[in-house]
C-alpha cells in the first residue's frame, strides 16, 4: 500500500472527520441536507455512511469493503439522495471513495488485460451512434456506471485475495435479492425503501404475473433483471464454493445458492434459466480434474433437489415454462396464460425481423442511432405495439441486446461487439490459467451473461449494467494476473 494512505496524518484526518460526521448524523442534522422527506430507513443510512468510511479508514485493504458494498448496492442504483439540490444515486459515494482510495495508493502492477485496451478501442465505436441517436441519456448513464463499477472492481481484484471479495460480494448480492424475490412474490408487493415499504403492488400484466405467480423483481426494473442478475451470479458461487475451507462458509453459500436458485425460478424467465446450466457446465468443464470429479456428484444432487424445491414453490407454472422451451411459439394445447406467453414469443420474433430488416439493413455502416429502435418497433410492429402505444405496454425494444446494438450502430456495433468479445476470450484464458477454479467462475458468468443477452435488452436498465460492469472488471483483472495466488506476479504491492 502506498506511502500516503499508511501515512499517520491522511488516516487521523479520515477517522476524525468520519466520527465527527457520525455525530453529526446520530443527531438527524445530515438525514435533512441529504433527503427530502426524512424516514427512518434515510435516517439509519446517513448513520451508517460515516461508519463504513471509518471501518475503512481501519482496514488494512480498504478498497475490498468498498468495492464490496459497491457491487452488493448495484442493484439498489436506483435509490437516490439529494446533494447540494442534485439528486444523486446511493452508489456514487462508494465509487468516489473507491477512486480517492485508488488515487493515493500504488499502482497496480502488470501487464493490462486485453479486455481494458478492447474496450478504450471499442469505445469511438459509439460515438457515431450516439451522435445519431436521441433521447439516449439513459444509456449513457447505464454505460458510465458499468464503466465506473468495471473500473472499481478491476482495481480490486487485481489485488491480493481481491478477487475472492468481489466473488463473496457477488453472492451476497444474489442471496439478497433472492430473499427480496421469494417476499415479493409471496405477498405480491414491491419493496420501497424509502417511504412506505411493501405497500406498491406488482402490475397484472405478463412480465410480472403468469399463471397467478408473480415474478419478482426485488430490486431491479422487472423480473428479467433480476433473472440476469442471479444467472451471472450462480457460477460465481459455485466457483467460491469450491474454494473455501470452512466448513460455515460453505454451508451459507450451499445455502445462498439454494435461495438463489428458487428465486431464479420464480423469474420464470426460461433464457436466464438456460444460461444458468450452461453456466455452471462450462464451469464444470474447465475446472481441474481433481477439482471436478469429486464435485459433480453433489452439484447434481443440489441442482435437483433446488429444483424440487422451485417446483414446489412455483407449481405448474415451472413446468408449463420449462416444457415452453421446446416450442416457445405455439398454442396448441396449451393454458391461456401459456398462449400469452407464446403471442409475446411470436411478438419477439417480429420485433428481431424489424431490427434487422428496417434498422441494421436501412442503415447498415451506423445504424439508426442510439435509442431509437424503440420508436421504430412501434411504427412497424402490430399486435403487441399496438398495446405499447396505447400506453398500456413496457418500453419497446429489440428483445435482443446484439440485435438492438446492430440495429442502432450498424457494423459500427458489430465491430464493438467483435472486439468485446475477443477481449473476454483473451482474459478469460489468462484468468484459467492463472487460477483455475477462479476463473472458470469468471468464464461459467460470462456465458451466462452472453446468453442472456440474446433475448433481452435489460443491460440498458442501471441495475443490471452495474452488475454487467462489475462482473466485466472482474476479467479485466484476470487477464492481469493470478487471482487465488499471493505472491501473483502483478498483484498490488504492499509497504
Amino acid at each position: 500500500m502506498s506511502q500516503a494512505w499508511s501515512s499517520v496524518s491522511i488516516r487521523t484526518v479520515i477517522l476524525v472527520g468520519s466520527a465527527l460526521l457520525t455525530v453529526m448524523a446520530t443527531g438527524g442534522l445530515v438525514e435533512t441536507e441529504v433527503f427530502t422527506l426524512p424516514t427512518g430507513l434515510k435516517y439509519v443510512l446517513t448513520v451508517a455512511a460515516p461508519l463504513i468510511i471509518f471501518a475503512a479508514a481501519l482496514m488494512r485493504r480498504p478498497l475490498h469493503l468498498i468495492t464490496a458494498l459497491a457491487i452488493i448496492g448495484a442493484p439498489f442504483v436506483g435509490a437516490t439522495a439529494q446533494l447540494a439540490g442534485i439528486r444523486v444515486s446511493l452508489l456514487v459515494p462508494l465509487l468516489l471513495a473507491g477512486f480517492a482510495v485508488v488515487a493515493i495508493s500504488d499502482p497496480v502492477g502488470g501487464r493490462p488485460g486485453t479486455l481494458r485496451w478492447a474496450g478504450i478501442l471499442a469505445f469511438p465505436l459509439l460515438l457515431i451512434p450516439l451522435v445519431n441517436g436521441s433521447g439516449n441519456h439513459q444509456f449513457v448513464a447505464s454505460l458510465a456506471l458499468a464503466l465506473a463499477l468495471a473500473w472499481l472492481v478491476s482495481q480490486t481484484a487485481s489485488e491480493q485475495r481481491g478477487m475472492k471479495v468481489v466473488f463473496a460480494a457477488f453472492a451476497v448480492q444474489a442471496a439478497a435479492q433472492a430473499a427480496i424475490a421469494i417476499w415479493g412474490s409471496e405477498t405480491g408487493r414491491t419493496l420501497n425503501l424509502y417511504s412506505s415499504p411493501g405497500t406498491t403492488q406488482y402490475a397484472r400484466d405478463y412480465l410480472y404475473t403468469f399463471a397467478g405467480v408473480t415474478r419478482p423483481s426485488g430490486t431491479f426494473d422487472d423480473p428479467i433483471g433480476l433473472s440476469n442478475g442471479l444467472a451471472i451470479a450462480v457460477p460465481l458461487m459455485v466457483a467460491l464454493l469450491l474454494t473455501v475451507r470452512s466448513a460455515s462458509a460453505r454451508l451459507l453459500l450451499v445455502m445462498a445458492v439454494g435461495l438463489t436458485t428458487v428465486a431464479l425460478a420464480l423469474t420464470l424467465d426460461r433464457t436466464s434459466w438456460i444460461a444458468t446450466v450452461a453456466a455452471v457446465a462450462v464451469a464444470l468443464v474447465l475446472l481441474p480434474r481433481a477439482v471436478r470429479r469429486p464435485a459433480i456428484p453433489w452439484l447434481t444432487a443440489g441442482m435437483l433437489a433446488a429444483l424440487a424445491a422451485a417446483t414446489i414453490v412455483v407449481g405448474s407454472a415451472l413446468t408449463g415454462k420449462l416444457a415452453s422451451i421446446f416450442d416457445p411459439t405455439g398454442t396448441q394445447g396449451k393454458t391461456q396464460a401459456e398462449v400469452g406467453a407464446a403471442k409475446g414469443e411470436q411478438d419477439r420474433t417480429q420485433y428481431w425481423s424489424i431490427a434487422l430488416r428496417d434498422g441494421f439493413l436501412h442503415q447498415p455502416l451506423a445504424g439508426i442511432g442510439i435509442d431509437n429502435m424503440g420508436q421504430l418497433i412501434l411504427d412497424h410492429s402490430a399486435g403487441a405495439g399496438a398495446g405499447v402505444r396505447a400506453g398500456t405496454g413496457r418500453f419497446a425494444n429489440a428483445a435482443s441486446t446484439y440485435l438492438q446494438l446492430i440495429g442502432e450502430g450498424g457494423l459500427l456495433a458489430v465491430a464493438l461487439l467483435l472486439t468485446l468479445f475477443y477481449g473476454l476470450i483473451c482474459d478469460l484464458r489468462a484468468g484459467v490459467r492463472a487460477d483455475p477454479v477462479l476463473g472458470a467462475g469468471l468464464a461459467g458468468a460470462v456465458v451466462a451473461l452472453l446468453i442472456c443477452w440474446a433475448t433481452d435488452v435489460v443491460v440498458y436498465s442501471e441495475p443490471v449494467a452495474a452488475c454487467v460492469g462489475a462482473l466485466l472488471g472482474a476479467v479485466a483483472a484476470a487477464g492481469r494476473w493470478a487471482p487465488g495466488r499471493a505472491g501473483a506476479k502483478g498483484a498490488r504491492t504492499e509497504r
